[in-house]
């Protein structure tokens, strides 16, 4: 079933038919089909940040590139060649003001920004974001617990969308070892060291007997900013370092901070571990537990199975999870041993052995 801003756009069907126009993150590729329909004459590109959705889009006719981390301007060949473009919107803030202004720069004057969004997601207040592009805000449908919201775009960007501008380094010290790592909006981990990664790594400090016998084949699952694969290759030069995460933001953040901590690693874009290949002698991972702005348990619950599956003999699995997640018992019945490393009153650190 669609999402509900998907059901809203498809009451508007019409602004797609005239010009070239671009959705951007659709929060479900069946949207995509939907405007396969013969009496929606458009030519649409989709533009995505998100590869779970980008790999299920795939498959559709109206489907027929990606610009990952910065919506690269060279792959369009010409500047400001859309005549109107889609934004899903994000869960943060920040990462919405940075989508605009990209998107800014992709379509041309006189041509339409949109932003459709849920209710609870703010979609209310984005109107103050898009007057800084044009005088005319419009709403231009609400239904569904959504909105729809629009602006002409009347002038072009001063300056060429640079997407380091929005990102920020920020040196932490994690178990007494600095380490530099570069963040952008809408990347897990943006704002702040967080406490959880801190309380999994904390299990990791550079004398433990879990840092010194860490060697071989090494998966940072969901890497984020790359700050649990660079501590632990940075500290043990026997770590054959992969780290993969959904998020083409999240793989472009996780080579940038390799590279600021002189680290080197293998850094790839996956839905779960679907496109994670090999096996692993040690997996390590705060993993997610939304799809957006909602709770969704099967995203770790998936990984975990997998990760079971590609998990070499001895091999082991360290997880944190915020307590009232269920996923010790899905551990207990795949792997030889289970145990609880730590808990506190938020979290658990969980430690699997095949």
């Amino acid at each position: 079933m669609l999402s509900l801003p998907s059901q809203l756009l498809l009451r508007n069907t019409e602004i797609f038919e005239n010009g070239k126009w671009a959705i951007v993150n659709p929060s479900d590729a069946a949207i995509f089909d939907e405007l396969r329909d013969p009496s929606v004459d458009a030519d649409i590109t989709g533009l995505h940040q998100f590869h779970d959705v980008y790999f299920q889009s795939e498959n559709t006719s109206k489907f027929p590139q990606v610009f990952a981390a910065s919506f690269s301007l060279d792959d369009l060949k010409d500047k400001q060649q859309l005549d109107g473009a889609v934004i899903y919107l994000p869960k943060a803030k920040q990462h919405l003001e940075m989508l605009i202004a990209n998107l800014a720069e992709l379509v041309k004057v006189g041509g339409k920004l949109m932003i459709v969004g849920e209710n609870k997601a703010g979609i209310k207040s984005v109107g103050k974001l898009l007057e800084r592009l044009g005088s005319t805000v419009n709403k231009i449908d609400g239904a569904k617990h959504c909105g729809l919201i629009c602006v002409e775009i009347e002038t072009p960007n001063a300056k060429p969308f640079d997407i380091k501008g929005f990102g920020v380094v920020r040196t932490y010290s994690v178990n007494g070892e600095e380490i530099k790592v570069f963040s952008l909006p809408g990347v897990f981990g943006h704002k702040q060291f967080d406490p959880g990664t801190q309380l999994l790594l904390a299990q990791f400090e550079p004398r433990s007997t879990k840092l010194l016998n860490m060697k071989g084949q090494v998966l940072d699952f969901a890497c984020g900013t790359g700050i649990i694969g660079t501590y632990l290759a940075k500290l043990n030069a026997k770590v054959k370092l992969t780290m993969s995460d959904v998020s083409a933001l999240a793989v472009y953040c996780t080579k940038q901070t390799l590279a600021l901590n002189g680290v080197e690693g293998n850094v790839i874009a996956s839905d779960g571990m679907k496109h994670v290949e090999g096996y692993f002698d040690h997996i390590i991972s705060n993993p997610p537990f939304h799809t957006g702005i909602h709770n969704d348990y099967s995203i770790t619950q998936q990984f975990i199975a997998l990760a079971h599956k590609q998990t070499r003999a001895r091999g082991t699995l360290d997880i944190v999870a915020n307590k009232f997640l269920p996923y010790s018992e899905v551990m207990n019945g795949l792997y030889f041993r289970s145990k609880t490393l730590v808990s506190t009153n938020k979290y658990n650190i969980y430690e699997a052995a095949k």
